[in-house]
């Protein structure tokens, strides 16, 4: 008989272990939050960790029971999100462990009205997407919302994220004004984790408007039911998203009144080029007072390897102006799985959410299942479609040049297929 441990994953993304002693499994329904974290560790997992993990996911239990090998691997992998399972004691010639995974849910938390996703200030900005609505649908699996889509051509064809629906067997589409449509998916691209799908229906498409935005505008996210969901900035504009690499200043942080004093500044890297040296306090990064190392650090990593940040800062009291181009950081190996995890602090990302060749970023939070539909400006026009959800501060776009592109490939295989099924055979 196993012994089970309960293992409350906090909204930070850790685990605070119960201690308390269970006799029988416990097999409950699989909330949504826990099956995406769940989902999101598969990829890095061993083999048979990861076997487990989707067995959990297929059978919709909280509990996974794991050998005591199994949870000695599990508990020392660096992808594992929970701390506290170094308190359990385990006896290698013992029974088997089982784990119950309890996560408050981030979708049923209550936004404050004075809070930038407030419902209030989000119907207020409902006639900004007016008239991209009718372009905005729902892609249901059965009675369960697994995407956002974009109609990007009359004839019904609507643009989705591609790892949330490649492997469902029945795809409905919703529309805006409550029509269902069965879908068919016709056309994918793996690097962009893009899917076309298909209604025999005419449709409301988007309009190819190729608006220019710059980081720091604000971007809106509109829901098929009229409103937008949720409102953010652009952060990053378009780049690709390698795994493996990130922004770096090149200094060791220190914070202090009036901001942050910077040291271990070297030679040839990016802050020494910048003019900056040890002892300086760095003030601002484009613009925005930097108080905290936290804030320092999300200055650097939104805006990702390469990219020119301007820099205010003090030098014996007196302020000076600099940029610096951020340079690059590899991580690689446990490093980088762990980096991977914790990036996700404080959300829930997508089943894929990154290497990327082209996309933008913003912070307008949403969830997997709203990844697929439109972005916009403030003024209603199309910019890109949602692609992924990264982290707490980070929502991927493909831009709406790279969809258009995506869109001439699927036209140009379809009229080559035509082609192909109409050409006489060779036997005729």
């Amino acid at each position: 008989m196993p012994f089970f441990k309960t293992c409350h994953l906090l909204s930070a993304c850790l685990c605070s272990l119960a201690m308390s002693m269970m006799t029988t499994p416990c097999h409950a329904q699989l909330p949504r939050d826990v099956q995406d974290m769940f989902e999101g560790m598969l990829e890095d997992l061993d083999e048979d960790l990861r076997d487990k993990f989707q067995q959990a996911i297929d059978d919709e239990t909280t509990t996974v029971e794991f050998t005591p090998e199994e949870f000695l691997r599990f508990r020392d992998d660096p992808i594992n999100p929970f701390e506290g399972l170094d308190r359990i004691k385990v006896d290698e010639n013992g029974g088997n462990i089982a784990l119950k995974f309890e996560l408050p849910s981030l979708r049923n938390r209550k936004v404050g009205p004075l809070e930038r996703q407030s419902p209030a200030l989000l119907d207020a900005l409902s006639q900004q997407v007016a008239k991209v609505v009718p372009s905005s649908v729902a892609i249901m699996s059965g009675k369960r919302q697994i995407a956002l889509g974009t109609v990007v051509d009359a004839s019904g064809l609507i643009a989705t994220k591609l790892s949330e629906v490649k492997k469902r067997k029945y795809l409905k589409v919703v529309t805006s004004d409550a029509r269902e449509f069965d879908a068919e998916l016709v056309y994918w691209n793996d690097q962009n984790d893009v899917a076309f799908l298909n209604v025999d229906n005419a449709l409301e498409p988007i309009e190819w408007n190729q608006k220019k935005t710059q980081p720091g505008a604000f971007v809106l996210l509109p829901a098929p039911n009229g409103k937008p969901f949720s409102i953010g900035t652009f952060s990053v504009g378009a780049r690709s998203t390698r795994t493996g690499q990130q922004a770096k200043l090149g200094v060791d942080p220190d914070e202090v009144p009036g901001g942050i004093k910077v040291t271990q500044i070297e030679k040839g890297e990016p802050s020494w080029n910048a003019g900056l040296r040890d002892g300086d306090v760095i003030t601002a990064i484009d613009g925005t007072e930097i108080r905290t190392v936290a804030e320092l650090v999300k200055a650097i990593r939104l805006k990702g390897p390469g990219r020119t940040i301007a820099i205010k800062y003090l030098r014996d009291g007196v302020s000076t102006d600099t940029e610096a181009t951020l340079g690059t950081l590899e991580i690689s190996g446990v490093q980088a799985q762990r980096f991977k995890m914790m990036s996700r602090l404080g959300a829930i990302p997508s089943k894929r959410s990154s290497n990327f060749p082209l996309v933008f970023q913003h912070d307008a939070p949403l969830f997997p299942e709203q990844c697929g539909g439109p972005v916009t400006d403030l003024d209603g026009n199309v910019i890109g479609i949602n692609i992924a959800r990264a982290g707490r501060a980070a929502t991927y776009a493909l831009p709406l040049e790279q969809l258009q592109h995506l869109v001439q490939q699927y036209i140009r295989q379809s009229v080559a297929d035509r082609k192909s099924r109409l050409a006489p055979s060779a036997a005729q």
